[in-house]
């Protein structure tokens, strides 16, 4: 096996907004039975605290709200309100149960519904602290940096990623790249340092 496929990783793109529905629903059920945690490195923290929070101030709301609807429209009103509110938590529950996971052979950054992005952990070579801001979400290229990427919900990142040799990723309609560098988020930066087994270098310079 040559150097160049070893070091080869995997996009997978945002999926239709049906088949998002799918794994929020699937997400939410799976959530709510008794299970333990989904093994990983958990991430999106900032979205899931608010999306928390606009769930629970929606069903107050919507009780407010109710109260004044005329009775016929009430359980239309509720069955909407409902679904609002469900759809908010299986976003949740999506990004808690996809958390980031690092294995023998890859790094997988994982979204939950918006694609991911699996890399060889061979080529990660360190990690630094960053502060950067890339629009978009899921993998996506990073705005005047040629070789380098983006993965994750929220466009505010955390993390840097140094690979060495490049890794070539196939990112779709923004062509294919060789990346020496990975942005990501995740709630504890020193885990996925630990789990990778690799140097945590200097602050990054926040981006423009």
């Amino acid at each position: 096996m040559t150097e160049r496929q070893r070091m080869t990783g995997t996009v997978t793109a945002r999926p239709p907004a049906a088949a998002i529905l799918r794994v929020w629903a699937v997400c939410l059920v799976r959530w709510a039975l008794p299970r333990g945690a989904e093994p990983g490195l958990r991430h999106s923290a900032s979205t899931r605290q608010l999306v928390l929070v606009m769930a629970v101030t929606e069903g107050v709301t919507a009780f407010v709200f109710s109260s004044v609807l005329p009775p016929a429209v009430r359980p239309v009103h509720a069955v909407c309100e409902v679904l609002v509110i469900l759809a908010g938590l299986g976003l949740v529950a999506a990004l808690l149960r996809h958390p980031h996971t690092v294995d023998d052979d890859h790094l997988t950054l994982r979204t939950g519904f918006l694609g991911e992005l699996a890399l060889p952990r061979a080529a990660v070579r360190s990690m630094a602290p960053a502060v950067r801001t890339v629009p978009g979400r899921g993998p996506r290229p990073v705005p005047g940096e040629p070789d380098a990427v983006a993965c994750s919900v929220e466009a505010s990142l955390n993390v840097v990623l140094a690979l060495d040799p490049p890794v070539h990723l196939d990112l779709g309609a923004a062509g294919r790249r060789a990346v020496t560098t990975v942005y990501t988020s995740v709630d504890s930066p020193s885990g996925l340092a630990a789990a990778l087994g690799v140097p945590v270098r200097g602050r990054s310079a926040p981006g423009r």
